[in-house]
């Protein structure tokens, strides 16, 4: 029996996710604007750069990253933490919180070892412009070609979706006002990656970890891979980025003295500025973690709103994108 055309706009781990486990019962064809898969997963020198903790409690995403055969390691956290006060550097001991955990050679091992089970490889490179119902069939225009769809999924974080495609019909403004509400977790976020050539702060029993009000980063942690050492920071909502990396070095040698001057590479992505993440009203920090879950379709339900700021259950996590797609299984 011949398939039915499922088309999944986005190729970050919730569209990845939702490809392999559909594949079965679709056929599959997987769109991505970036000339790269992974979306909020990025590696730069073997760091990462967007997220990259997992916790105990996350089932759904500990259970995928057996299933791809991929090995763990525990976050750094032995040692004391520091604060960055304003009448000089503090030390103290943190009280414990739930163990975190690193996938061995990125995050970026995940999105490598998802593509690997997919029938058909992404088509990277093409925005969609517009979905357009047509009869029983989905027209999806891209950049590059014309696709006709059953189904289309997109995974698109949900401003994206409301502001980067056109639909005809038009969404009602109901939903149209629900998705632009919804914030893009990191989309706010610009992390610095700072290697060294070794982790000077452990043999000082520090444990890398560090609080600053006064910047440039706002918070540091032990960044350290199996092949290199380094320390990973979230920059300040209030840093300023001329001569931003000269004022990260001075603010980690106050931290971690003389040896954290001389680092040998430095990474930064800023969130903000990336078109396929990010959107203007993403632009300011927000003070907690939202409360994310919906439920959202469109042309007859043939259109539906998925990813990680869909998930009622660890929304904007990696175990939220992983829980969506999980989800899908259940309603296609």
């Amino acid at each position: 029996m011949k398939k039915k055309k499922l088309v999944i706009i986005g190729a970050g781990l919730s569209g990845l996710v939702s490809g392999v486990l559909l594949q079965d019962r679709y056929d599959v064809t997987i769109i991505e604007a970036r000339h790269r898969t992974g979306g909020r997963i990025m590696e730069m020198g073997g760091h990462d750069m967007g997220p990259s903790w997992i916790w105990p409690h996350q089932k759904n995403i500990l259970k995928l990253i057996e299933t791809l055969d991929l090995s763990l390691f525990s976050q750094y956290t032995e040692g004391l933490a520091s604060y960055d006060a304003p009448d000089g550097v503090q030390h103290f001991r943190p009280s414990q919180t739930a163990p975190s955990f690193r996938i061995k050679g990125g995050i970026t091992q995940m999105v490598m070892a998802l593509q690997k089970r997919l029938e058909t490889p992404v088509h990277l490179n093409e925005k969609v412009l517009s979905l357009t119902q047509s009869g029983e069939m989905i027209v999806v225009e891209t950049t590059e070609r014309t696709y006709e769809a059953d189904r289309v999924i997109s995974t698109l974080p949900p401003r994206l979706a409301v502001e980067n495609m056109v639909y005809a019909p038009a969404l009602p403004e109901t939903l149209h006002t629900q998705l632009q509400n919804i914030p893009t977790w990191m989309g706010y976020a610009a992390k610095c990656v700072i290697e060294y050539a070794d982790a000077f702060w452990r043999d000082e029993g520090l444990s890398g970890f560090a609080i600053s009000h006064l910047g440039p980063l706002g918070e540091i942690h032990d960044a350290c891979t199996h092949e290199k050492a380094a320390l990973f920071g979230f920059v300040h909502s209030t840093s300023k980025y001329e001569n931003f990396e000269e004022d990260v070095i001075q603010q980690l040698t106050r931290l971690y003295g003389r040896k954290a001057s001389n680092p040998i590479n430095f990474h930064l992505v800023d969130w903000k500025k990336e078109p396929y993440t990010s959107t203007p009203l993403d632009a300011m920090p927000l003070r907690e973690h939202p409360s994310y879950g919906f439920n959202a379709t469109h042309f007859d339900g043939q259109l539906i709103f998925s990813g990680t700021e869909s998930s009622f259950v660890e929304g904007g996590y990696l175990e939220g994108a992983v829980t969506s797609a999980l989800g899908l299984l259940k309603r296609l």
